[in-house]
């Protein structure tokens, strides 16, 4: 009995011609994604929020209308301060008698005032420089040309 020798070649069949077709494809549109993204020049817009800035000390507040706020995660310029009204910082305590009284806190100010934001609003909420969602009662480190603050954003008034 004669044996043959037969060797089971692999062959190119449309299965696999459609499978590389597909493969080549999606790699292509991941690769036009990539592109399109990365050159995607996204248009900022400018919101109002309001302020305030609490326990900050009287003699170094350096902060004035105008000066330019820079996000101290990135260094990124993300907006200016319009106005500021500083006024004196207060706490509720106990005086002698027990009562709950209103006192001022010395050599403490709080500053309140509005913010001119640069960043991308849509139906998620603003996000400043396009990157980071704020809210309402985030607390956000800034620093300007004299110093670094964490302000507090009370009201988003678009």
């Amino acid at each position: 009995m004669a044996t043959k020798n037969i060797e089971d070649k692999p062959r190119f069949n449309i299965a696999d011609a459609i499978i590389l077709i597909v493969t080549v494809l999606i790699i292509a549109g991941i690769v036009l994604r990539v592109y399109f993204v990365a050159n995607e020049k996204v248009e900022l817009d400018t919101i109002t929020a309001e302020f305030r800035i609490t326990n900050i000390s009287s003699e170094h507040i350096d902060l004035s209308a105008q000066d330019m706020l820079y996000l101290s995660s990135d260094n990124s310029h993300v907006g200016y301060i319009i106005d500021l009204n500083v006024g004196d910082m207060w706490e509720y305590a106990y005086n002698a008698q027990g009562e709950l009284v209103k006192a001022t806190v010395p050599g403490k100010s709080l500053v309140t005032g509005t913010l001119a934001l640069k960043g991308v609003t849509n139906e998620r909420g603003f996000y400043l420089n396009g990157t980071m969602l704020v809210t309402e009662g985030d607390e956000i480190s800034f620093y300007t040309k004299n110093r670094e603050v964490i302000i507090k954003i009370v009201k988003i008034t678009g």
